[in-house]
């Protein structure tokens, strides 16, 4: 995404089919900045000095931790260096993970889980990881294979199995979901307020009220939790959502009152601020995000 005058978060990451796998060790010290992307990510955590912040909260990883980055999270690692920081990363399409069988199940339900819980880092016993990391080495040698014929079904039942696995790991295992984040309470309350009101009339003098924190020490401590100003939040929050709507084919007339903005002209230009496209080109499909 192009660098604006108003400040906003980066979509980094790119996905060009249903799924893809990194496997990456390197002990780069790197200032990650808060992003998101448009596709659902996994992580397994190998090893490192890593602490990943994810929508207020920050956990401090141990090996074979499971990271999920739910789509549009915002979020960021916080990598020390001397370590190798080694990791598989696996990226994964909305429309992979939404797809439903017969019985109504989709793969998303681990996200589904996570956002419940309000947690997002798993630690599962050593016979599940050990199947899960199992399956990511299967892709990986899959990937640097040779062969051709049918690769990409293969890849896809693939990570088909991993993402079988991993939810059925989440719902053996419910305590699998760690309680060791840290967070200060009340903003991660605010957070979870906005991402549940986006349609309404949200402003900083109304949450200090509602969840009764100074109206200075909200905006302080929003902004050093997520790393933005909580109209910044607001605004990108709701343009992320009005995209998805727009490219699932609902009119962007209806989706801009439907996302909080009282006049079109407002959304469009807040819209091509943040997403670097007006709503009627993403709409009649002129548009693809890189």
């Amino acid at each position: 995404m192009e660098e604006k005058n108003l400040e906003q978060y980066e979509k980094t990451g790119f996905l060009a089919g249903a799924c893809k796998l990194f496997h990456i060790k390197d002990c780069i010290q790197r200032d990650f900045p808060f992003h998101y992307h448009d596709f659902y990510k996994i992580i397994y955590f190998a090893g490192g000095n890593v602490r990943y912040r994810i929508e207020g909260k920050t956990y401090r990883l141990k090996p074979h931790d499971f990271v999920l980055v739910d789509y549009h999270a915002i979020h960021k690692p916080e990598i020390e260096g001397g370590v190798p920081y080694e990791r598989y990363i696996i990226y994964l399409s909305e429309e992979f993970m939404n797809h439903k069988n017969k019985q109504g199940e989709c793969l998303k339900h681990c996200f589904d889980l996570a956002g419940q819980k309000g947690n997002h880092v798993l630690h599962f016993a050593p016979g599940s990881y050990e199947n899960l990391l199992g399956c990511l080495m299967r892709i990986e040698q899959e990937e640097q294979e040779k062969q051709d014929f049918l690769r990409d079904r293969m890849l896809e039942a693939a990570f088909l199995e991993f993402m079988v696995l991993f939810n059925r790991a989440c719902l053996a295992q419910p305590k699998a979901f760690i309680k060791t984040a840290v967070y200060h309470e009340k903003i991660v309350d605010v957070i979870s307020y906005i991402q549940t009101h986006l349609t309404e009339n949200i402003s900083i003098d109304f949450l200090s009220d509602t969840f009764y924190i100074s109206r200075y020490y909200l905006m302080r401590q929003f902004k050093e939790a997520t790393g933005y100003s909580i109209h910044q939040y607001i605004n990108e929050k709701r343009i992320l959502e009005a995209r998805r709507r727009i490219l699932s084919g609902e009119p962007a007339s209806k989706v801009c009152f439907d996302c909080g903005y009282s006049d079109y002209s407002t959304f469009a230009r807040r819209f091509k601020e943040i997403t670097g496209t007006a709503p009627s080109m993403l709409k009649e499909g002129r548009y693809h995000s890189e």
